[in-house]
């Protein structure tokens, strides 16, 4: 598998989310007792995983053998900092898998891959984007944005599907 092969490049950077980022990403994020959540790539600190403050939680990070696309069960939300690389297609598994949301830290990049065809398709699922957050890290590229999908619906984005030139 493709991802196999790019999470096994020799001198490839993990760059680790700040526990106190995770820990105010995770403010907004309210679980229910029952609910059963993912953090979609923990990394080697698992560091989401760690700071997840419910009793149904599962993990998957490819360098310790539990490849995300691999995974098979149902959850109640998806959450974590997904490799940039795959983030439209971590998103697109999440969406189909997630119960009730969906919550990632991405930088600008991932914020751009929200097109209107892309926004329409996460609406066809029953997601609307709920809350962006947006935070400063420097030891990364400076920006980021937290963002919160919930089957909540709302007008809370909108976009156009005419191409103005």
């Amino acid at each position: 598998m493709l991802i196999e092969r790019e999470a096994k490049k020799p001198n490839q950077e993990f760059h680790y989310t700040d526990e106190n980022l995770v820990k105010y990403c995770l403010g907004f994020l309210k679980f229910e007792d029952s609910d059963f959540v993912l953090d979609v790539g923990a990394g080697k600190n698992m560091v989401w995983y760690k700071n997840l403050n419910v009793k149904n939680k599962d993990w998957c990070e490819i360098e310790l053998g539990k490849d995300f696309f691999d995974y098979d069960k149902e959850v109640d939300w998806c959450i974590g900092n997904p490799p940039f690389k795959f983030l439209w297609d971590i998103m697109q598994k999440s969406f189909q898998m997630s119960r009730k949301g969906v919550a990632f830290l991405m930088a600008i990049d991932g914020i751009n891959r929200f097109t209107p065809k892309r926004l329409k398709w996460i609406n066809e699922q029953g997601f609307y984007i709920q809350k962006i957050a947006v935070v400063s890290c420097k030891r990364w590229f400076g920006r980021y944005f937290f963002v919160i999908f919930s089957k909540q619906p709302n007008k809370f984005m909108e976009w156009s599907n005419v191409n103005y030139e």
